[in-house]
């Protein structure tokens, strides 16, 4: 049974086809505050939060999948004959 060359060209391209791995969105730094026994944030930081969760999550879960279905593209490619 053949193996492939470490030096095969084919190869090489599929490494070097292999995307970044997309970075976790930071979590936004809020300003809390405590009044009348409730956490209170300002409008602005509350405004970061929605956008972190309607936004940044959703986004950073859709280019999660699309690399993970970029990588399994690459290592099927790479164990075929």
């Amino acid at each position: 049974m053949p193996t492939a060359q470490a030096t095969d060209p084919y190869r090489q391209v599929l490494v070097s086809m292999a995307p970044k791995v997309p970075a976790i969105p930071t979590f936004p730094t809020l300003d809390w505050s405590y009044e009348n026994g409730l956490y209170c944030l300002p409008e602005t930081d509350a405004d970061k939060l929605l956008d972190y969760g309607e936004n940044a999550l959703p986004l950073f879960a859709h280019l999660l999948d699309q690399y993970t279905r970029q990588m399994l593209l690459i290592l099927e490619s790479m164990s075929d004959p």
